[in-house]
């Protein structure tokens, strides 16, 4: 009987060994798994931090070789009136020159690619250097406008160039003037430089429903100030929307083909589909939001951003035409240049998950129905 008990204890012993191993070889498996997915998730993010500087090197490479070129051929163009005015002594002033027309043609198509060259990195650029890269380029683009005006200055009267104005849908209480009565062309409190006009779309109103649509404003560049407590639509594929100095108004802008520029809003509902939103020196915004890049804001407070969510027929044409890719949208990925901490969230804006579609036909209503009113 001891000699069974004594040989069920060997047995029971070596059982208990076998278990114990299987158990210390079990944990070293599994900890030296945890060890090699610690060190393939460190190689990857290596790799990619890798891949983004590499990106940025080349970036800042290629960026600064375009513009040094864009100067240098600014420069050949500034030494080239002065050589001729110093041989005919006299200022140029040739409005006639085809070869400067082209020239600047060329130039000002350059500077265009340069910025959707910038606009398309954003996505692995620093803050500080988005914003560098960006004033190089207005600087650039206002050197060229300069020198423009300075070799070819505009005629001061003629009509050959007037833009047709676009046709306008507004409330019942204009319908009294001219059917196709639009703003007429105003300078800005900031004018681009001090030698030009800026030209806007639709300013100064109050109170009004105004709905832009088909040939008024497919492809064209939309610009807008000085409007309060105004509910405008632009219902099709704009080329680009600028909106300056906005209050208590809503904004519903179909797919826009580059960007959306905004300054000077207060207490504004913008719903936009772009390539790149900015919006600068603006507070209390709700926006509702479908951006392929990457949206920038600066010297803003209180800014609330959701889902796109602004419908109507035709969106999806409008879509193509854009070039916009309607599953691509980053607007969750929101550059603030007041807040530049990678660790610590901007206390500017802020996400509104799962916001409700606000009820944009009866706002309609009642915004048409108030404008009647008034």
């Amino acid at each position: 009987m001891s000699a069974e008990l004594s040989s069920s204890n060997i047995l029971s012993g070596a059982d208990n060994a076998d278990i114990k191993k299987e158990t210390i070889l079990e944990r070293l498996n599994k900890r030296n798994k945890e060890r090699q997915n610690c060190l393939d998730v460190k190689l990857e993010q290596r790799n990619k931090e890798n891949v983004q500087l590499e990106g940025a090197d080349y970036f800042a490479f290629t960026f600064a070789e375009r513009v040094r070129a864009i100067e240098e051929q600014l420069q050949r163009i500034t030494e080239g009136a002065d050589a001729a005015a110093t041989k005919l002594s006299a200022p140029i002033a040739n409005t006639n020159n085809p070869d400067l027309t082209c020239l600047f043609a060329d130039i000002t198509l350059q500077i265009q690619e340069l910025q959707r060259y910038l606009t398309n990195s954003t996505m692995f650029l620093t803050d500080f250097k988005i914003k560098a890269c960006q004033n190089a380029l207005n600087e650039l683009n206002g050197n060229c406008e300069e020198l423009r005006l300075r070799l070819i200055p505009k005629k001061k009267f003629g009509f050959s160039g007037k833009k047709v104005a676009p046709k306008v849908i507004v409330n019942p209480r204009v319908v009294g003037l001219a059917a196709d009565k639009v703003d007429m062309p105003e300078k800005t409190a900031k004018a681009i430089s001090s030698s030009t006009a800026f030209e806007w779309t639709l300013a100064n109103r109050e109170n009004e429903y105004i709905c832009l649509e088909g040939d008024a404003l497919n492809g064209k560049d939309i610009t807008i100030s000085n409007l309060r407590d105004c509910f405008v639509e632009l219902r099709g594929h704009a080329g680009s929307v600028q909106i300056s100095h906005a209050i208590d108004c809503t904004f519903l802008c179909g797919p826009i083909a580059r960007s959306l520029f905004a300054e000077n809003c207060e207490r504004i509902t913008l719903a936009l589909a772009c390539q790149q939103l900015r919006l600068h020196s603006s507070n209390i915004c709700r926006i509702y939001l479908h951006v392929t890049c990457r949206a920038i804001i600066e010297d803003c407070t209180n800014i609330e951003i959701s889902e796109y969510n602004y419908k109507y027929d035709d969106m999806d044409a409008d879509f193509q035409q854009a070039g916009l890719d309607k599953t691509q949208n980053n607007y969750k990925d929101i550059a603030d240049f007041n807040w530049l901490s990678p660790d610590v969230p901007s206390p500017n804006w802020r996400l509104v998950k799962d916001a409700p579609a606000p009820a944009w036909n009866e706002l309609r209503k009642q915004r048409q129905i108030k404008a009647t009113s008034l």
